[in-house]
């Protein structure tokens, strides 16, 4: 007996120290430091593509309507996962996730993000987080409670200032670069400044727009077709398609006064508390933007290990149409296989966007769905398609 533990004491030691630690590292923080914020950013991001459209803001019109059953399905304390621009703003002030994660393939996305993390902790109620976002001043009194048209109105006709600009473009940068420390190298800083530049000339018209980007290495017409072909010479993008569909899309001021059929806001501009709630996690940088292929190799596998590390679970997932973009079939798999490291429960919830007809406002239509039930289906062959995805029951 003895020499059997003499054999055995030095396997079960190796083994102690071989084996991976799974327990958690504790609850999520109630904050993040500048440090741990740019390193989970940092570490958890893959290397930035293209694709054929900036996303400066969402073009979803329908969101308002899944908002009252999103809320009774999706309690309140897990983690959020999102992708593209403010519209995940809206969803976390909805769902009050503890801490989340902003996925997007263009790096400039995860500027735009720093863009709005530095607005916010600049910007102490929503009348000022748009005069800085806007760079102009309103021309109209509000007050605390003022109504996102009341907002809006009060800077619709008032043109851009330039100083202020300038003043304001300084102050986001001496924020993230030199308080923060964010080490962003001079390509970001010049995307800041053009992110910021659209945000300035534009104002509450700004919308989402169509240009002829290379898309990893491709160009445009390698893409799946939206609304109608694209044409074969990639250069006519512009002037074709953004003609033929730049006016349709709403602009911001649209997106933010959008209404559900009851006639209630969701959007995180409605009322000074849900702005509150948002600048409050941007101070404590719980707002965590990444760079990442959703078919890629890291970026959601490392939030979900983030995750499990913290015992956490994901309540919702905004994936927009990005399904849609994953072909062939193999792409839609692996983004699958990713989602399958990410810890869920019954709850947990996608939310997705169609171009589908519908009873929304706008060119797609929103909806919500499980998780699981997706997750299932795709891993287990029986849905092999962004259509075949559409069809799944929305709950177990």
């Amino acid at each position: 007996m003895r020499a059997l533990r003499r054999v055995l004491l030095p396997i079960f030691c190796a083994v102690l120290v071989l084996t991976p630690s799974f327990r958690a590292a504790g609850p999520l923080p109630a904050e993040l430091s500048d440090v741990e914020f740019w390193q989970l950013s940092a570490n958890s991001s893959e290397e930035g593509g293209g694709f054929f459209s900036e996303n400066f803001v969402s073009n979803e019109l329908g969101y308002p309507y899944v908002m009252p059953e999103l809320i009774q399905r999706t309690p309140p304390g897990g983690a959020y996962l999102g992708v593209g621009p403010e519209q995940n703003f809206t969803y976390v002030v909805a769902t009050r996730p503890r801490i989340a994660f902003i996925i997007d393939i263009r790096r400039q996305n995860m500027i735009e993000h720093l863009l709005y993390k530095a607005v916010f902790e600049l910007s102490e109620n929503r009348t000022d987080f748009l005069s800085r976002l806007f760079a102009r001043k309103p021309s109209l009194s509000t007050g605390r409670n003022s109504t996102p048209e009341e907002l809006f109105a009060a800077f619709e006709s008032v043109p851009q200032d330039a100083v202020f600009y300038r003043e304001s473009l300084d102050a986001v940068r001496n924020l993230l670069i030199k308080k923060h420390r964010f080490a962003l190298s001079p390509e970001d800083e010049s995307t800041l400044e053009h992110v910021y530049e659209e945000f300035a000339k534009q104002g509450g018209a700004i919308r989402y727009s169509v240009t002829a980007l290379p898309y990893r290495g491709g160009l445009v017409r390698d893409l799946p077709t939206i609304n109608g072909p694209v044409p074969d010479n990639p250069n006519q993008l512009t002037a074709t398609v953004a003609v033929m569909l730049g006016s349709q899309f709403p602009t911001y001021a649209e997106v933010m006064t959008a209404k559900d059929p009851q006639g209630k806001n969701w959007s995180f501009l409605a009322t000074e508390d849900s702005y509150q709630t948002l600048r409050g996690m941007q101070q404590k940088n719980l707002i965590v933007p990444l760079v990442g292929d959703f078919a890629g190799p890291k970026a959601i596998r490392a939030v979900g290990q983030y995750l499990k590390d913290h015992d956490a679970t994901l309540s919702t997932f905004y994936v927009s149409n990005v399904e849609q973009y994953l072909t062939p079939v193999s792409k839609l798999r692996s983004f699958y296989e990713s989602v399958a490291t990410l810890p869920i429960n019954p709850s947990s919830t996608f939310i997705r966007s169609a171009q589908i007809q519908g009873v929304q406002p706008g060119l797609a239509q929103s909806s919500i769905g499980s998780i699981q039930i997706a997750l299932d289906a795709v891993l287990e062959g029986r849905a092999l398609t962004w259509n075949d995805i559409l069809r799944l029951p929305a709950q177990q």
